[in-house]
């Protein structure tokens, strides 16, 4: 018998006989926003790294802030211009992974569209800041139709929500990792 791997819209196809034999949809960790602007705990760092390697695919977001946005408009955040230091990620990405880059909260659609073509149904959340960044990717993925789990422990908050974010995170979703 000889399998063929065919590309499809949501994920790789495999056909024996003419047959598709969907594959497993890959054990999704989204990473978000680890990056130079928001400066993590280097203990958190440490252990993030090491259960990121436990995923067939880890998907970074990197929040970039261009100039003339609402974020640098309205709430004065003059971090993260395109191309600076503040956007580079504090992990790297390995072989296999990839970067989202996002120019808001939560995640576009075109974005999204990305994760489904790479087959991703379930997925794991961690990262910064969980009462912005990480609750936004949380609604925008469950939106979307995408399983989605919070990492607790690996989340942080350098504005000092990361209390009330975790309590809006367990009454809007399944419960957390």
């Amino acid at each position: 018998m000889t399998r063929k791997r065919v590309a499809c819209a949501t994920s790789v196809v495999q056909q024996s006989r003419g047959k598709p034999i969907m594959s497993k949809p890959p054990r999704t960790l989204v990473i978000v926003d680890i990056q130079k602007a928001f400066e993590p705990p280097p203990e958190f760092l440490g252990r993030l790294e090491r259960y990121a390697k436990r995923f067939e695919l880890r998907v970074f977001t990197r929040y970039v802030n261009p100039p003339g946005s609402l974020f640098r408009r309205l709430l004065k955040q003059t971090s993260c211009l395109p191309g600076t230091p503040d956007t580079e990620l504090m992990l790297t990405p390995q072989k296999g992974d990839f970067v989202l880059e996002k120019r808001s909260y939560g995640l576009s659609e075109a974005a999204i569209a990305r994760l489904k073509r790479r087959g991703v149904k379930k997925a794991i959340v961690c990262g910064l800041d969980t009462d912005a960044c990480v609750l936004a990717v949380m609604f925008s993925l469950f939106d979307a139709g995408i399983d989605v789990r919070l990492k607790q422990d690996l989340c942080w908050s350098s504005s000092g929500l990361q209390d009330p974010a975790l309590e809006i995170i367990k009454a809007q979703f399944p419960k957390p990792l």
